[in-house]
């Protein structure tokens, strides 16, 4: 049976994530902030036996502890899907919002991914890193300057990590789920986003995505599309676009 292990599984996509992989037949611990949406998903009687959980903060000094007690319950992981991240608009530069999103998108991120990459290498074995980034990290939004630039980051720390994996002649796989709108809790609800996917739909393509091990998947092909002509928007011009907002 495969195992896998879904940091930030209590909503949105990784909640998504995590129940279409039980639905597939595999083992999967699941992490996140907030316990009680972890119970539900763990005290399931449909998916008996093949759910474990953890409460995780992957800003917190025992992240690591959490994630690697988690491992144990499962006993091995063939997957480490990270969804764990936060997003805000904030158009005033509060400074600590635009920590906070620099210490889970950052920060905690970089520690999860660097856990699991140094798990699969530990074990001289066979595995696949996962992470959801986001639209955002192929232009810069003015709204959300701190989003825009971690979730740039989160690509190009995959990437690396992709070339240290041959450096070290490590066999892992890794995969940038780059969704578009979908309607979870990282959105504003009283905001009107355009092409708004649902978080089923979105969870649906991104497990996809997973199982067949992309290198990059954007979210869906109308978000594909528009981040195709986003690329050919030069520097220059981009930023006197003053309608682009997230």
């Amino acid at each position: 049976m495969k195992r896998a292990i879904i940091i930030g599984a209590t909503s949105g996509l990784g909640r998504e994530i995590a129940l279409n992989l039980l639905h597939t037949g595999w083992l999967v611990g699941i992490a996140g902030r907030r316990e009680d949406l972890l119970k539900e998903i763990a005290l399931s009687s449909e998916f008996e036996g093949r759910v474990e959980y953890e409460r995780i903060d992957v800003t917190t000094a025992d992240a690591i502890d959490a994630v690697e007690r988690l491992v144990s319950k499962l006993g091995d992981i063939d997957l480490f899907v990270n969804v764990s991240g936060v997003g805000f608009q904030n158009p005033t530069l509060d400074p600590s919002i635009e920590k906070k999103t620099f210490d889970v998108n950052g920060y905690g991120f970089m520690r999860m991914v660097d856990w699991a990459y140094n798990y699969f290498k530990g074990k001289k074995r066979k595995g696949q890193i996962a992470i959801v980034s986001s639209i955002a990290g192929t232009k810069p939004l003015g709204t959300a300057a701190a989003y825009s630039a971690t979730k740039r980051m989160q690509s190009h720390y995959l990437t690396a990590l992709s070339q240290l994996a041959r450096m070290d002649a490590v066999d892992i796989q890794f995969t940038d789920i780059r969704p578009g709108f979908a309607a979870t809790d990282i959105l504003n609800p009283n905001k009107h986003y355009p092409m708004m996917m649902t978080k089923e739909y979105a969870g649906y393509l991104a497990t996809r995505a997973i199982l067949q091990k992309k290198r990059v998947a954007i979210i869906d092909w109308k978000f594909a599309l528009l981040t195709f002509f986003w690329s050919l928007i030069p520097r220059c011009v981009w930023e006197r676009l003053t309608f682009v907002k997230n």
